[in-house]
């Protein structure tokens, strides 16, 4: 008898391998229990569920009983979306993030004044994006919880000197550096591969300090060899010029779009977005909410992205960013 899985399942399937906490891997894993049809065709299935189900339970009660994780500077995502910036000692990570957020990391002329990862929430339109500041990377040192941190966060910033000379080195250094951690910086988002050998992680190279001399040719050399391979973007963090392009560009990366919801006869809520994946659906939104919303919905009235403002569309209606959408059960 065939399993006959709806495409809900598949969709938590795909979201539990990506999970990046046992408690999340826990909730999806629950979700699936209660999507997944219960009948002779997935009597096996059940059974590998119940039994994963088992085991994270165990793991994770053993981590609580011994206080060990898999790594000890794991940082709740908040926000929109996470972003982490790393580079070598003194390149201005600390002073772009306390000038992009509300944090105030320690910013001083001299190398590795940050020691420990510093968080903070960056103003956007009607959404915060989380930004990370990290401890530097030389060739002799890196944080053995860093390239976690890089691995699961949803976009890398690699930040440069442009006023040092050994400005491909700077780059050089961190590609090395993660590689040995099996992290692969990339252009491009790319698919993981199942062995999981390798994680790619999408990355923008921004070169700091453009106000010091030589700094516009230090990126032009930049652009020669990394242009093809990289977004590269350009700012002074401590003159505050180009932040805002910043700012604009890092959302545009995170390739995130932002759905508004309203009940019927009443304006819409346009002070907090749903934030989804460029690319969702209606049913997307709706699972967002609560999966049980999901599984009622009927149709919704769209604004933006359909023909015509109100028009009644189906579940798997491709949503657009600043759409407003009236759910029906």
């Amino acid at each position: 008898m065939p399993a006959n899985l709806p495409p809900q399942y598949y969709e938590a399937e795909k979201r539990f391998r990506l999970a990046r906490t046992d408690k999340e891997k826990l909730v999806i894993l629950k979700e699936m229990w209660a999507i997944m049809p219960k009948h002779k065709g997935t009597d096996r299935l059940q059974g590998e569920l119940k039994a994963k189900l088992s085991q994270l339970k165990k793991e994770m009660q053993t981590k609580k009983k011994s206080g060990k994780s898999f790594y000890t500077h794991h940082i709740e995502k908040e926000g929109a979306a996470q972003v982490v910036l790393i580079g070598l000692p003194n390149v201005g990570k600390s002073q772009i993030v306390s000038s992009l957020t509300n944090a105030t990391p320690q910013v001083a002329s001299y190398p590795f004044t940050t020691r420990e990862p510093l968080v903070g929430m960056m103003p956007f339109k009607d959404i915060k994006i989380q930004l990370i500041d990290t401890p530097p990377i030389t060739e002799e040192l890196i944080e053995p919880w860093l390239p976690e941190i890089v691995k699961y966060a949803d976009y890398v910033i690699l930040v440069v000197d442009l006023g040092s000379e050994e400005v491909l080195n700077q780059i050089d250094v961190i590609l090395k550096r993660l590689e040995q951690s099996k992290v692969k910086l990339a252009a491009k988002e790319e698919e993981n591969d199942e062995l999981n050998t390798h994680f790619y992680k999408k990355t923008m190279i921004v070169g700091n300090k453009n106000d010091i001399p030589d700094a516009e040719e230090h990126f032009r050399v930049l652009k020669d060899l990394h242009g093809d391979d990289f977004l590269l973007f350009s700012i002074s963090a401590k003159e505050r010029e180009g932040l805002q392009e910043l700012k604009r560009k890092i959302y545009e990366e995170l390739a995130i779009i932002r759905v508004y919801t309203k009940e019927s006869g009443k304006s819409a809520d346009m002070d907090d977005p749903i934030v989804l994946k460029k690319g969702s659906r209606l049913i997307d939104a709706a699972r967002v909410i609560h999966k049980d919303f999901a599984f009622k919905l009927k149709y919704a009235k769209v604004w933006g992205s359909s023909k015509f403002d109100g028009q009644k569309v189906d579940r798997n209606h491709l949503l657009e960013d600043g759409d407003v959408v009236e759910f029906h059960l």
